[in-house]
């Protein structure tokens, strides 16, 4: 037999990295290292935070999760890119022949003209639309009334375009970008709660397991001792003590006992194989087939649970309270931006630039003076008809309504909930204690029982009896204790408090 253990410290700091580098895909498994593994015995013995750490290491939904707000991040970048400058720059060489129809110019009129422009343009969050331009040209002909063959023009110039109305202002310009980080808090919300959840039913796993162990452990202890009374039954029954029927209700005790053993074993191994399967030790082909023992051990530790403050909790740390807040959020923009959209276009427009002109590049580019002067200002009207935009906003205002009941139910479910969680504990805890005293009084009970039936004053029935009482307040015990403890982890979890209680931490 191999036994494995692993020890951690009580504090565990969990870093999930928003993106993995994931191997490429590969879905055949070692069949061989699974089928020689299973050829010797070996015993896992782990904690409850060790299935913590083997969970959320393994769990393919964390690592789906986890890639979300990665996505979400490059949306954020792509909204933010309609911000962004943007460099152009052209080439354009045009040349032409053809016949002329004016005395003025010769038979065939040749030309040949060149531009080149390099210029930017942006946008600014207040709608404010750019062009700075650098703008070159280079012409030729063969016209005799040319002064300058071939001329050059630069010119160097600005034109701006800011709306008045319509696309007009901080906010409606940013609002997909806004939404956009919006959205990405939003996925990492709900991977916290993935992760919250995943957290959550390992423990439960963990005490169920436990609680079978504990069950096995009784229904073993139940059988040893009608083994036990069936051995001085026997003895007895030789020495004419007790009649053939004290000795067939014993043999029968016991077969019932050694049938109720066989049972609890199989649900042992089930939820043995249910915490390999939450912990992904399942995957692993050196501890599959490993008989895990548990290290940590349930606690009857008195929490003070006060109904505000728990309350309090769960709306200030719960994620799907925090996403929903983030959607109402993102629905109020989307009105604003609507809203904007039924205003009528009015752009301002405006161009100035400075020219110059000689028989070279360099010269012409010297020739740029203030005396030379391109400007223009204007405005652009556009009023639509209005029955699109004025659909999407009503759209937007009914979106609002329906998040915001939603909002209101959603509150209303953890106001209940956290107030049932409250409540059990206080339940499981008044059960747990009833429990441990009428386990401590069936102890007492028995082991009185057991002396007066060594004196000839109880029965073989009664005895059996005293201890299928013991059995059950024994096992009423542990059920309780680890109810009790479920039911803390089912608080922290409708309070929003599980990575929290369980010192995990997420990082990008």
């Amino acid at each position: 037999m191999k036994r494995e253990g692993k020890s951690m410290n009580k504090i565990f700091i969990l870093i999930l990295i928003a993106v993995f580098s994931f191997p490429q895909a590969s879905f055949a498994i070692d069949k061989r290292a699974f089928i020689e593994s299973a050829k010797e015995r070996k015993v896992l013995q782990i904690g409850l935070i060790d299935c913590v750490a083997y969970a959320l290491k393994n769990n393919s939904d964390i690592k789906i999760e986890s890639i979300e707000p990665r996505l979400k991040e490059g949306d954020v970048m792509i909204q933010k890119a309609g911000f962004e400058p943007t460099f152009t720059f052209d080439y354009t060489l045009h040349d032409n022949t053809a016949q002329s129809t004016s005395m003025a110019y010769p038979d065939i009129f040749e030309s040949e003209d060149t531009d080149f422009n390099a210029g930017v343009s942006g946008k600014f969050i207040t709608g404010t639309e750019y062009d700075i331009d650098f703008l070159n040209k280079r012409y030729k002909s063969n016209l005799a009334v040319q002064r300058m063959n071939p001329y050059y023009t630069s010119e160097p110039k600005i034109t701006l375009t800011q709306p008045i109305f319509r696309d007009f202002g901080i906010l409606v310009n940013r609002a997909d970008i806004i939404i956009a980080q919006n959205d990405q808090k939003s996925s990492m919300e709900s991977f916290k709660e993935t992760v919250m959840n995943i957290v959550s039913d390992t423990k439960i796993a963990y005490y169920d397991y436990l609680y079978y162990i504990e069950n096995y452990s009784i229904a073993e202890l139940s059988l040893k001792r009608a083994q036990d009374l069936l051995e001085i039954n026997n003895a007895r029954y030789e020495k004419g003590l007790v009649s053939s029927v004290d000795l067939l209700e014993t043999e029968t005790a016991v077969s019932q006992r050694e049938k109720v053993l066989i049972s609890s074993e199989s649900a042992l191994k089930k939820s043995e194989d249910e915490l390999k399967l939450i912990t992904s030790l399942v995957d692993d082909p050196t501890v599959w087939n490993a008989e895990v023992e548990l290290i940590d051990k349930p606690e009857a530790n008195v929490e003070k649970v006060d109904l505000i403050e728990s309350l309090n909790n769960a709306f200030k740390h719960r994620p799907d309270y925090k996403e929903a807040k983030i959607d109402l959020d993102n629905r109020d923009i989307k009105i604003k931006t609507a809203k904007n959209s039924l205003l009528p276009t009015v752009d301002l427009m405006g161009s100035f630039g400075l020219n110059g002109l000689g028989d070279d590049f360099e010269e012409a580019v010297n020739e740029i003076d203030w005396d030379n002067k391109d400007w223009s200002v204007g405005v652009a009207v556009s009023v639509p008809w209005g029955g699109a935009e004025r659909a999407e906003y009503n759209q937007r205002e009914f979106e609002k309504a329906q998040a915001l009941i939603s909002f209101k139910r959603l509150e209303q479910d953890i106001i209940l909930e956290v107030r049932d969680k409250v409540r059990e504990i206080d339940i499981m805890y008044r059960q747990m204690e009833t429990s441990r005293l009428a386990k401590e009084k069936e102890t007492e009970n028995y082991k009185a029982q057991e002396e007066r039936y060594a004196a000839g004053q109880v029965s073989t029935h009664d005895i059996l009896d005293y201890q299928d009482r013991l059995a059950q307040a024994e096992l009423d015990y542990i059920k309780a204790l680890i109810d009790y403890n479920i039911a803390l982890i089912n608080l922290d979890m409708a309070m929003g408090l599980t990575l929290v209680k369980n010192d995990i931490t997420l990082k990008e």
